[in-house]
């Protein structure tokens, strides 16, 4: 009797494997799709690590880049695969980056293809590229070896649960909520010399979603405030003015809870935001002495207040654009289902734009470092 044996007819060597480690998709004017592919070449990856890392010079990249158009995501693989001589192979994509025309057209058709195709992870990290997303891509690191390494440091840092596709997803097929991601900008430094001129990416704010279609961009304080309101902000620190404008206090906050609560009287829905925070004195540039007089409550209450205002102002930047990626009007369908259905056919106008939002923050300060006063200012000059 001969044993049935597999053999290895569908084998794939790794020597003939492509894998692609980023990948950003742009639309163009003309309505297709562009779709630009990271490839790293290993051969080159520890050479130029021995050089001091980056993307390299002179021709010695450690990745290789591609970019094709197509009336699809697939199409536009396809035409890639035809300038390679290895297949491509997306299992180990990292990061996926929409440039911002698609993100504003819609992102749909490039979520189900990469929850469609097995090959794909639903871990790839998200973003959003400020202006289109092949420039991302081919912003050369300083700091890591490749675009896609440093691109997936940036993303796992922007939040406590960064954005994947898994996220995403769920957002989207979540009643009464909307996604959101992050978004990176390509900015170039002026050191004063136009020849040593250098680009770089850098985390700008968030990208708002209505739907499969972004609406907007928050930026600075806004983006702060929706982040705080999500509880994913991550590693905030917060800066007050001192007391009659002379100098200014920056708190670390070392850990924190938000808890979103809605209250319903008949058919009006409220909202309460509560943050409770604990931190500690970073610095201190004012002469004001914070550690044993009645001046830390102050500050306590001022980093409140300053943290109360940022989430104030990005829940008004939400409600103007009529996008829900904190989920109030999610927590209203879970908890108040009749009156849901009631509101569901126009939920953003006749709901979401006319529930009144409350914010509540207490922020205990636990030390104030190795510092008991103001460093470097004379005893005579301390202020209590």
């Amino acid at each position: 009797m001969v044993p049935a044996l597999s053999g290895c007819w569908d084998r794939r060597e790794i020597n003939d494997m492509a894998f692609v480690t980023a990948v950003a998709a742009d639309r163009t004017e003309d309505g297709k799709y562009r779709v630009t592919v990271e490839v790293p070449l290993p051969g080159k990856i520890s050479s130029v690590g021995n050089l001091g890392g980056g993307g390299g010079a002179s021709g010695k990249k450690a990745y290789f880049i591609d970019s094709t158009v197509g009336d699809t995501f697939r199409q536009a693989n396809a035409d890639e695969q035809r300038a390679m001589s290895r297949q491509l192979y997306f299992a180990h994509m990292r990061v996926f980056v929409f440039g911002e025309e698609l993100a504003r057209d819609d992102i749909a058709q490039a979520i189900d293809v990469m929850a469609r195709v097995p090959q794909n992870r639903m871990t790839t990290y998200l973003l959003v590229s400020d202006g289109p997303g092949a420039d991302v891509l081919n912003t050369e690191s300083t700091m890591e070896k490749t675009p896609a390494e440093f691109l997936r440091e940036l993303a796992s840092q922007s939040e406590r649960h960064p954005r994947t596709v898994k996220r995403v997803t769920e957002a989207l097929l979540a009643e009464g909520q909307d996604p959101y991601m992050p978004v990176v900008s390509v900015i170039e430094t002026a050191p004063g010399d136009d020849a040593r001129k250098q680009s770089y990416v850098k985390l700008t704010g968030i990208a708002v979603f209505r739907g499969p279609k972004m609406v907007g961009m928050l930026k600075g304080r806004e983006a702060d405030g929706v982040l705080w309101a999500l509880g994913e902000i991550k590693r905030p620190t917060v800066t007050v003015a001192a007391p009659g404008g002379s100098g200014h206090v920056s708190v670390i906050v070392t850990r924190y809870r938000t808890r979103v609560a809605m209250h319903r009287e008949g058919d009006r829905v409220s909202c309460r935001i509560t943050v409770k925070a604990m931190g500690t004195l970073a610095e201190n540039t004012s002469p004001y002495k914070y550690e044993e007089t009645e001046n830390l409550p102050k500050l306590e209450r001022e980093a409140s207040r300053e943290i109360a205002d940022e989430i104030a102002s990005g829940m008004t930047a939400l409600r103007e654009l009529r996008a829900d990626p904190v989920g109030l009007c999610n927590r209203v369908y879970r908890l108040y289902p009749s009156l849901w259905h009631a509101r569901k056919s126009d939920w953003r106008e006749s709901l979401y734009a006319h529930i009144p939002v409350q914010v509540h923050v207490e922020l205990d300060l636990r030390n104030s470092g190795n510092a008991t006063s103001p460093v470097a200012v004379p005893e005579e000059d301390l202020k209590s």
